[in-house]
């Protein structure tokens, strides 16, 4: 039979409890471990019946089991409430009205979104995708992502997810200054706006598979126009390369020797320690190399973070590098030729790795603050005098490193089947559209190679 109750169960007596009566009855009065004053009625062994603050329900539910579980309220006639709702949901299953898969998702519907996206998020974090787990960086993204959604839109509960808010705030992104005071200031760009509906999308995707929303609300709703690159990117000359090696191999001593302030301000003149010198020239040399790796090889700087001496062949006839598939972003296993200078300057540097002893296979290749490797290679190409974005707007970042690998496999008449297998793209549209970046007088000169007619 169905009832509303609260639970009561013997506790040892308080060490600091007061015996009181009151009408007739000897109370025990204490103050908890929170502050809070508690009564509670004084048993013939000397114990004290405590009396749960929550209301609980019991009830049969479709399939004739029963159930008991608290209701969270502290009111009565609120249990009681939920108790009716849930005995008319049990109604309903014996009816075959709804199905107990319906029952369980609407029991969800109004709790609050916050608590969904803490177990989604907590799940995302111990998930596993092609045999590694879900990065920290990604989980912090999608809780940026998923916040502001639920924030800009007023989603309070799973009932609140609607696709038509959703498109409206999506639309409204695609036409509003992120800056409305500021004249130079743009909207946000469709991929990043697509990226918030995917991250909601993905949320609620994750709620059907767990029972908690019998189907995703926003099925059906489109992606916003991605009618170009969102980010116009540039390859580096040979000039530029040399200028960036350079200033990364002299920026950390040169910073330091810098005089910051005063009749000297601008001048090399100040006191560096022997071993704090050598200790930034180390720095300076090892991410020299790490450039120079990345022009070389075309690997992405999550790839090349994720390397180990051990990946490295530098024994054979053709030294190469060898990537997991857990760390490439195609999840597929390669191996990648190193050419032969580069090949003597990892040599040189697994040897200063260790002090010339061996390394262990799963010595991190290369110690550098990757998180802040961006903010390092924007200040190197300060240093080496390389526009940030040139005056037809393409950018330069890390993974133009990447650009510029591509751009001189075509430059030294690399055929594209080979450069497609050099990058690792799937189709050769990309590496040839995307990560390519040939001039006029590239094709100019490809014209004038041909035979006089």
């Amino acid at each position: 039979m169905a009832a509303v109750y609260k639970k009561k169960y013997p506790i040892p007596m308080p060490d600091d409890a007061e015996i009181i009566d009151r009408r007739g009855k000897k109370l025990a009065r204490w103050t908890n471990g929170k502050g809070q004053e508690r009564t509670a009625e004084v048993l013939d062994d000397g114990r004290v019946q405590f009396v749960s603050d929550y209301w609980y329900i019991r009830y049969t539910d479709a399939s004739g089991k029963m159930r008991r579980q608290s209701t969270g309220c502290r009111d009565k006639r609120t249990a009681e409430k939920v108790l009716a709702d849930i005995l008319s949901n049990v109604e309903k299953v014996k009816a075959g009205v709804m199905s107990q898969s319906e029952v369980a998702a609407v029991g969800h519907l109004d709790t609050p979104l916050d608590k969904h996206i803490k177990d989604y998020l907590a799940d995302l974090a111990v998930k596993m995708i092609r045999g590694r787990r879900v990065s920290p960086k990604h989980i912090r993204h999608v809780r940026k992502e998923l916040g502001r959604v639920v924030r800009e839109c007023d989603f309070k509960t799973l009932r609140d997810i609607d696709r038509q808010a959703l498109q409206r705030w999506m639309d409204k992104l695609a036409r509003t200054p992120r800056e409305p005071d500021d004249p130079d200031s743009h909207p946000l760009s469709a991929r990043t706006i697509n990226m918030h509906r995917s991250a909601v999308a993905a949320f609620c995707n994750w709620c059907v598979a767990d029972g908690r929303l019998i189907a995703n609300p926003l099925a059906g709703l489109p992606k916003a126009e991605e009618s170009g690159p969102a980010r116009k990117r540039r390859a580096l000359t040979e000039d530029e390369i040399a200028r960036l090696l350079k200033a990364a191999q002299e920026r950390p001593l040169r910073d330091a020797l810098t005089i910051r302030r005063g009749k000297n301000k601008g001048k090399l003149l100040a006191k560096v320690n022997c071993e704090e010198r050598q200790r930034l020239e180390r720095v300076g040399r090892e991410r020299t190399l790490v450039y120079k790796f990345m022009i070389l090889t075309g690997l992405r700087r999550g790839e090349v973070a994720s390397l180990t001496v051990g990946a490295l062949c530098l024994d054979e006839t053709n030294p190469y590098v060898r990537i997991e598939g857990k760390h490439a972003k195609s999840g597929r296993a390669a191996t990648l030729p190193l050419r032969g200078d580069l090949a003597d300057d990892l040599c040189k540097h697994v040897d200063r790795l260790v002090g010339g002893g061996k390394a262990a296979p799963d010595t991190p290749l290369f110690d550098i603050d990757w998180r802040n490797l961006l903010r390092t290679f924007n200040l190197d190409l300060a240093a080496a005098g390389i526009p940030k974005r040139d005056a037809q707007g393409r950018t330069v970042d890390v993974h133009c490193l990447r650009h510029t690998f591509a751009t001189l496999l075509a430059r030294n008449g690399v055929s594209p089947s080979v450069a497609q297998k050099l990058m690792r793209h799937s189709d050769i549209r990309l590496t040839m559209n995307t990560y390519t970046h040939l001039h006029l007088a590239d094709t100019a000169n490809a014209v004038a190679a041909l035979p006089t007619i």
